[in-house]
């Protein structure tokens, strides 16, 4: 395969050509960002699953310390 320019004997074709990049991938984007130096933190959803899972730990231990259900 030979790589531009083709030369035709008065015209040079594909002179100028550079070839175009790859597109992004979001680990691309992630490996950037972490070679440049940016803050990584979590996304909205992670948080959300997060303070979700507090709230129900703290659920479960205030059943447990109050002594279970009494009318159960």
């Amino acid at each position: 395969m030979s790589t531009p320019p083709y030369d035709t004997g008065k015209v040079k074709i594909g002179l100028t050509y550079v070839r175009p990049l790859p597109p992004h991938t979001p680990e691309d984007d992630w490996a950037q960002s972490i070679l440049l130096g940016d803050k990584q933190g979590l996304s909205e959803e992670a948080v959300t699953c997060i303070q979700s899972l507090i709230v129900i730990a703290l659920m479960i231990i205030g059943v447990f310390v109050l002594g279970g259900f009494k009318n159960a």
